[in-house]
């Protein structure tokens, strides 16, 4: 193993931290749009909220699969997927005309999520040096665990100002 982390290797993390940290941010700016949902989509809460459970549980899913598919693909393979995953739900949610074209893009995103997630980590334990393998779980964890900080905000502020719908709309130049 090498005595540093290459170029390369910390733009692979950034680009699957990236995919990660969308997937995780638009997921809980979902929860402060629901009575908007419910209005728009003419669906019931009980209905809306598999916008959140739904991709939580395709999410937990994927990612209990995910060290099988490491073995069977490689990592680039996967993170294409995922990309495509994401950029293919982000659309659809984004033009969702009703609640079954907005969860079939949401199960969508929970893919991308649930293996971009562990992918990262994946990436950091096999390439980089024990000695740096705290700094960089470190930050792998950071953007795990920020996300969920601002996603309510992000949520909030773009349902009252624009509309949910630009929840997803930003998000697409960033995947």
């Amino acid at each position: 193993m090498e005595t540093k982390v290459t170029h390369r290797t910390q733009l692979s993390i950034l680009a699957v931290g990236l995919l990660s940290f969308i997937g995780i941010l638009i997921e809980t700016s979902m929860n402060v749009t629901f009575p908007t949902l419910i209005q728009e989509l003419h669906v019931s809460l009980a209905t809306i909220q598999w916008v959140t459970t739904g991709y939580l549980l395709l999410v937990t899913i994927v990612m209990g699969t995910t060290a099988y598919l490491l073995k069977r693909f490689d990592s680039r393979t996967l993170f294409r997927f995922a990309i495509g995953c994401c950029l293919v739900g982000t659309v659809l949610c984004s033009l969702a005309p009703n609640f079954t074209i907005l969860i079939i893009g949401r199960l969508c995103q929970a893919i991308s999520t649930g293996l971009s997630t562990p992918l990262m980590f994946n990436i950091i334990l096999t390439t980089v040096p024990k000695f740096q393998l705290g700094v960089y779980t470190g930050l792998a964890a950071m953007v795990v665990s920020f996300a969920p900080a601002l996603g309510p905000t992000y949520g909030g502020i773009l349902n009252h100002a624009l509309s949910w719908r630009w929840i997803f709309w930003i998000a697409l130049p960033i995947i």
